[in-house]
């Protein structure tokens, strides 16, 4: 009795394993772990991105007095790392920075989710100039994290609030290397005259002074976050980087719907945004040698000589 009792226990136990296995090699399996797996909701990649520059950097970055500093590494590190060009990618956070070929939404977009790593309030927010057209957009920082009254165009004063410019590296630092606000650049715009993406309308920084600006996405973090979110960010701070590195490789292998092509591509993205510089030239040569991505894999590579 026992041995059938332990016959089928094993039994039951090799069927629920093929059945996951053969659920696994569903496409809409591997799809559905794939995005899971650099989803917003878990944010693993721009957890371990946040991780890692902390390790790079003498200050340690997740401390409170250190936000204003943090926000400037990342958008160092963003502006870095990615590039404005037409083949724009409109996905999450972890993919448009896997892609690297990102418009101004996308780059201000990947700041604001790094930003949320250490609990910084942020915004995307849509320029507009005197006729209301978007010619640009950027993040707008609250550190003081106000309240919004009515949604995202509350009663907010935006000149409180602190502009970072991941596509043109656009940082809110004066003269004497403060951090300032939009009230202080717009009264004293000699000291920014470098931001020219700013100007519209034929005036200095018109598209901060003329006040059209729409705060657009606002990032989450802390209370407003799920547990799983929350768990995961915990989970990626204080497990060793290999495991996470191994799992978003794994993510990028499984997805059915990426062609073996542009999976290379970003495996090599991926070893790059991730510091491992020479790993990361060594597949980007091997791409420009079969012709695969060349126009980006080239762009990446020759920037890549200037780092190693």
């Amino acid at each position: 009795m026992k041995i059938f009792l332990k016959n089928k226990f094993i039994s039951i136990i090799l069927l629920f394993l093929l059945l996951f296995l053969s659920l696994f090699f569903i496409p809409k399996t591997q799809y559905f772990i794939s995005r899971l797996i650099l989803s917003h909701e878990l944010s693993i990649l721009p957890n371990l991105i946040v991780k890692k520059l902390n390790k790079k950097n003498e200050l340690n970055l997740y401390k409170k007095n250190n936000k204003k500093i943090a926000a400037k590494v990342f958008n160092q590190y963003v502006y870095d790392h990615a590039k404005p060009v037409k083949l724009n990618l409109d996905d999450g956070a972890s993919w448009k920075l896997l892609h690297g070929s990102i418009w101004c939404d996308g780059v201000s977009d990947i700041l604001n989710r790094m930003l949320e790593v250490i609990n910084v309030r942020a915004y995307l927010v849509w320029l507009h100039n005197d006729k209301m057209q978007t010619p640009h957009a950027l993040s707008m920082v609250d550190f003081l994290d106000q309240k919004l009254v009515n949604g995202r165009n509350s009663s907010l004063d935006k000149m409180t609030l602190y502009i970072f410019d991941p596509q043109n590296n656009y940082n809110p630092i004066n003269l004497k290397n403060e951090f300032v606000n939009i009230r202080y650049i717009t009264e004293n715009e000699q000291e920014f005259k470098h931001m020219i993406k700013l100007d519209s309308d034929g005036k200095k920084l018109n598209l901060l002074k003329n006040n059209l600006a729409q705060l657009w996405d606002q990032n989450t973090f802390g209370d407003q976050n799920s547990i799983i979110r929350n768990f995961s960010k915990k989970v990626v701070k204080f497990f060793p980087d290999i495991i996470f590195e191994k799992l978003i490789k794994f993510s990028i292998f499984i997805n059915p719907k990426l062609e073996n092509n542009y999976k290379q591509f970003l495996l090599a993205r991926f070893e790059h945004i991730t510091f491992n510089y020479k790993t990361a030239q060594k597949k980007y040569k091997i791409l420009i040698d079969k012709k695969i991505f060349i126009e980006d894999s080239k762009f990446w590579f020759d920037k890549l000589m200037l780092k190693i």
